[in-house]
């Protein structure tokens, strides 16, 4: 069996051109976020800057979520951004956890991270539900909210509500599509068998992963928790 989760670990080509990406899910509430874009206005903004998202996700998070992640998620209200030294200290954090909890360690890689397929085969319903429960529990308290502030800088700075829209426009931009290319049009590649090419390209996999669209690179390494 192969599952997806909150959070573990892929690199991708903005940073440092290295091969094979995996499925971004950045917690329930960028799924919200999507949801709601699929029906809403184009243009329609999460948050009127970073600073007021930030501050947001302090008010509904800040009592749930590690010291250190709480400290990132601080700087970013005051300034705006999620630095790189803390993006990296908060996944550092949670691949520990996940260690901690009993489970072979996923690989890292410098640039920006995402969540690979995983292979359960042979476990028990049992083992695979704690899995998913301690991956969400691990990701929640060191990395979701740090994760999603540091992809909407990169991917999304204007903050817009609509994921595919923001990664039709970047494809646009990077020539992987044409400029009548549009977000309906990124959804039904999408649900194509092949994606329509994207999942090869990896500038098309970082135009999609930092807009915060969930997408598996072709080639991409499966991870092996219970191993």
């Amino acid at each position: 069996m192969r599952g997806k989760a909150v959070a573990v670990i892929c690199c991708l080509a903005l940073l440092v051109g290295c091969e094979g990406c995996g499925v971004l899910k950045e917690g329930s509430r960028r799924e919200r976020q999507s949801q709601q874009g699929q029906s809403s206005q184009q243009g329609e903004r999460i948050a009127s800057s970073l600073k007021d998202y930030a501050r947001s996700l302090l008010d509904s998070d800040g009592g749930k979520i590690s010291d250190q992640q709480k400290s990132a998620l601080e700087k970013a209200a005051s300034g705006g951004k999620v630095s790189q030294a803390d993006y990296e200290r908060a996944w550092a954090d949670y691949k520990q956890c996940i260690i901690d909890k009993g489970y072979a360690e996923p690989t890292f890689d410098n640039g920006i991270y995402a969540l690979p397929s995983y292979n359960t085969d042979d476990a028990s319903k049992e083992a695979i539900r704690k899995l998913n429960d301690d991956l969400t529990s691990c990701s929640m308290l060191h990395v979701t909210d740090i994760n999603t502030v540091y992809r909407l800088q990169l991917g999304n700075p204007k903050l817009l509500l609509d994921d595919k829209e923001v990664a039709a426009d970047c494809l646009r931009k990077e020539g992987i599509k044409p400029k009548d290319y549009t977000a309906d049009k990124l959804e039904k590649d999408l649900e194509s068998g092949e994606s329509a090419g994207l999942r090869d390209n990896r500038k098309a996999l970082t135009c999609l992963v930092t807009a915060g669209v969930n997408v598996t690179a072709s080639d991409e390494t499966v991870w092996y928790p219970l191993k």
